[in-house]
Parts: C-alpha cells; structure tokens; sequence
C-alpha cells in the first residue's frame, strides 16, 4: 500500500495510547523505547540441569552432575573434581555458576585451559563445549527447562 506524503499514521505507546504523525516525521537517531520493568510479566522460571562428561580412552566416560556452587577442578584430591593425569596442575580451573550462566576459567595452570580448540582464560561455557584441561577431554552438556508455575 503506497500512503500518499501528507497522509497520517496512527501510532501505539505502550501504555495503550494512541497518537498519529506523518509519515516522513523524524524520530530522531534512535526507535528504541524504554521499558518500564514493573510492567512485565514476571520472570520466568527456569530450571537449569548441566554436567561433565569425562572422556576416557577405554569408553567409559564419567558423567558428574554440577550443581550452582564453586566446583575446583586439578590433579589434587582436595579439588571438587580430581583428575589424575599429570599433565593436569594441582588446581587447574575454577567452574562457577553466576547469572543463570556457567564460566569456566583458568587457574593460571602449566598448560592451560581450552574450549572449543581456543585457549581461554575465563569464559563462558554453552551447551556441548569441549573442554581440555591437561590433555584430559570434558563435554559440558546443559539443559534449560521451564518450570511449571503454581
């Protein structure tokens, strides 16, 4: 539909309001409109369920459930995850669960630690990221359901 130059558009706020402008009005550098927060729906609950996944050469892999707190990973048995392989450092990386995200970051370890292939410091982890702490293979899998509301 072609709208001829002078001919009016009607406009919606977001509180329900209408007004109207001309076509060719201009709106400045930006459309975005703010938002205000007490008027959405409400969160969202979500329940978050992740896990390593251990590789190991003889097929048994070790699965271990993570839950939201600090987990330390090394090749000590005082870490939450123990990793017996020498190329591992005592504590090696440090897991935490912050803003409904997982990070993953390096504990300034001899041989660092990859994701994906990509050396890294610090990031965070998604669903099926291969990680490799001393030559030792880990899948972190992740599952994101929504929660029945009351």
């Amino acid at each position: 539909m072609v709208k001829k130059k002078d001919e009016k558009t009607k406009m919606w706020r977001l509180d329900g309001t209408t007004y109207e402008t001309h076509e060719n009005e201009d709106f400045g550098d930006t459309t975005t409109v703010e938002v205000d927060r007490d008027r959405l729906p409400g969160e969202m609950p979500v329940r978050f369920r992740a896990r390593f996944e251990i590789l190991t050469s003889d097929g048994k892999n070790e699965v271990i459930d993570l839950g939201d707190g600090e987990i330390l990973i090394g090749r000590s048995p005082r870490c939450h995850i123990s990793l017996s392989s020498e190329s591992v450092s005592r504590r090696h990386a440090r897991l935490t669960f912050r803003n409904e995200e997982y990070f993953i970051e390096d504990l300034d370890s001899t041989n660092g630690l990859y994701v994906n292939a990509i050396k890294v410091e610090k990031c965070v982890l998604r669903n099926n990221d291969q990680i490799e702490i001393g030559g030792v293979r880990i899948l972190f899998h992740e599952e994101k359901t929504l929660q029945d509301t009351p």
